[in-house]
């Protein structure tokens, strides 16, 4: 591979596994990071060591904890030399950043050479807002979340698992050389040119917002006691009328986008639930035929097993059978199957990203949709209003509100398809009952 991928913000744990993705595969690499205290911190280490330090926990693909040595790649601090030695550029940093970092970045001179950027992820319709900067359909790529459930440490990065498959959509004037390139670096990705999928595809605002404020006194608590708290096993499995409130949130993701004529899995009343299993049952054959520590033919057999869904929007709990492997139990609350999941055992602490970044481009940007399109989203205001009482801020008010934006443009930047006019289709009686302690 002669891709050379650059990364805006290295010092970030995403940044950092994607840097030690990158040192391993051997790939050249820049690694960017702002120069405040912990981008110095992370840059002046990763200098000093000469590479990174990649940890692994047990894994049944033979990986180990290692050092990994920089090679011809380097850190540091210069837009300059991002720009320079980068064909792509991954922004691996919460999205609500976003709209600022490509703001710097042209102002570095980005225009000039129209690298495409990689939004890993954008969460829910960043490229509307990003393209007011650097102008309508400029490349972007945009994964539909972060391939690694990871944490930084000091001297690097500790990856927990990696996602087997995501969505990625590519967004304006991505070329399919540029399509090939990120091919080869995640073989087991699932392309379209459907923005959809990104934007509802966005499993972040079903879990996080709702998962922390549901759970917000204990959280606070435990966090001044100095005491750990497993987000997702006390704060979601072990309580099923938080995952109650979860799984309304995410039905009202698959009722816009079956509003919007998208494929989906797991909507209730059209929940495509022998299409599903037949495929997954055809996955998990092939899985069984092929050596586990082959994680290049796994990843591609995956992609071919998969691509049924490239263009979809699924379930949460659909997400979890395809991205982690937990597999799916027709009827099964989500509560139970997050009890399921192995990444979600380990780990599993609570960040305040999940309110920082997931309610101003997640829940904000989906509650405005649904407005648009008149579907109940009492589940999503709520959690909004929520945050507004524990926070003492009014979320909307600076979040992806959508208001600078008509709603015949978001319908045709959504499906992908300029021409298209909303689709007029019948929704089916899906609305649940919100519990009463919202």
């Amino acid at each position: 591979m002669n891709c050379k991928p650059g990364i805006y913000g290295v010092s970030t744990q995403s940044g950092r596994a994607f840097f030690a993705d990158f040192l391993s595969k051997g790939l050249q690499s820049y690694g960017y990071a702002r120069a405040t205290e912990h981008g110095r911190a992370a840059v002046s280490c990763f200098n000093a060591r000469g590479g990174i330090y990649l940890e692994r926990p047990p894994n049944n693909i033979g990986e180990e904890s290692r050092f990994i040595p920089l090679g011809m790649s380097s850190v540091g601090h210069s837009l300059d030399e991002l720009l320079t030695r980068s064909d792509f550029i991954f922004l691996s940093h919460p999205s609500q950043h976003l709209e600022e970092s490509v703001s710097l970045l042209k102002e570095a001179g980005l225009m000039q050479r129209q690298i495409p950027l990689v939004l890993t992820p954008p969460r829910t319709l960043a490229a509307p807002y990003l393209w007011r900067i650097v102008g309508e359909n400029y490349p972007l790529i945009c994964f539909s979340t972060s391939p690694y459930s990871a944490k930084a440490l000091e001297n690097g990065v500790y990856i927990k698992r990696r996602k087997r498959s995501w969505m990625v959509s590519l967004e304006g004037e991505v070329s399919e050389e540029q399509r090939e390139q990120i091919s080869e670096i995640f073989p087991q990705v699932l392309f379209n040119r459907v923005p959809a999928t990104t934007s509802l595809g966005n499993i972040g605002a079903v879990f996080h917002p709702g998962g922390y404020l549901l759970n917000y006194d204990d959280i606070e608590k435990r966090q001044r006691q100095g005491e750990p708290y497993s987000f997702y096993m006390e704060g979601i499995a072990a309580r099923p009328e938080v995952g109650e409130l979860l799984e309304e949130i995410d039905q009202i993701r698959l009722r816009i986008a079956y509003k919007l004529n998208m494929p989906v899995f797991g909507l209730y009343g059209n929940d495509r639930e022998e299409e599903w299993q037949a495929m997954m049952a055809r996955l998990r054959l092939a899985e069984s035929r092929t050596e586990k520590r082959d994680i290049q033919t796994l990843r591609k057999m995956r992609h071919e097993c998969l691509s049924t869904i490239h263009n979809a929007i699924v379930s949460a709990q659909h997400w979890l059978d395809y991205s982690y492997g937990v597999a799916r139990i027709p009827g099964e609350s989500l509560a139970n199957a997050v009890s399921r999941t192995p990444t979600y055992q380990k780990r599993s602490v609570p960040q305040r990203r999940y309110l920082d970044e997931d309610i101003p481009t997640g829940l904000v940007p989906l509650e405005a949709l649904a407005k648009r399109f008149d579907i109940d989203c009492t589940a999503i205001s709520r959690i909004l209003d929520l945050y507004g009482e524990k926070e003492g801020k009014e979320p909307r008010a600076s979040g992806r509100n959508l208001q600078p934006f008509t709603t015949e443009y978001l319908i045709r930047y959504l499906k992908g398809c300029p021409d298209e006019e909303m689709p007029d289709v019948s929704m089916p009686d899906t609305n649940s009952t919100i519990r009463s302690y919202l």
